[in-house]
């Protein structure tokens, strides 16, 4: 957590309106996420460590229309990832239908992950 205050203080330097706002919208996502269903949490979580990496200058996450492939293949890098955690596992087992939604729900929170983090960009600039 005190990470995350010096990662806003130095990207805000000189912009301190825009530091307070995004140090408000950032405890309101964490007061929402917690809570997420304990599944719901877990999926969060390696969806935003995903995030986390490609949280860089020039990533393609923060172009003007990010490529949807490239979306897609974070997606299905997440899906495979669900095999590495029991809790997860059994919701990738199940029928066909409901792995197809274990999918679309890791999209639903890559793209909103994705969507937090452009938006706090420029927030903060």
């Amino acid at each position: 957590m005190e990470e995350e205050k010096k990662k806003f203080y130095y990207r805000s330097m000189g912009n301190e309106k825009g530091f307070e706002r995004a140090a408000e919208v950032e405890e309101d996502r964490r007061l929402m996420e917690s809570y997420y269903p304990r599944k719901a949490g877990l999926l969060k979580a390696l969806v935003t460590d995903q995030c986390d990496r490609l949280e860089y200058e020039g990533s393609f996450i923060y172009d003007e229309y990010p490529d949807r492939r490239n979306i897609e293949r974070i997606c299905r890098e997440l899906c495979s990832q669900v095999r590495d955690y029991p809790e997860l596992r059994a919701m990738e087992k199940e029928k066909e239908k409901e792995a197809e939604l274990l999918g679309e729900l890791i999209g639903a929170l890559l793209c909103q992950e994705i969507h937090q983090r452009r938006c706090m960009r420029k927030l903060l600039r």
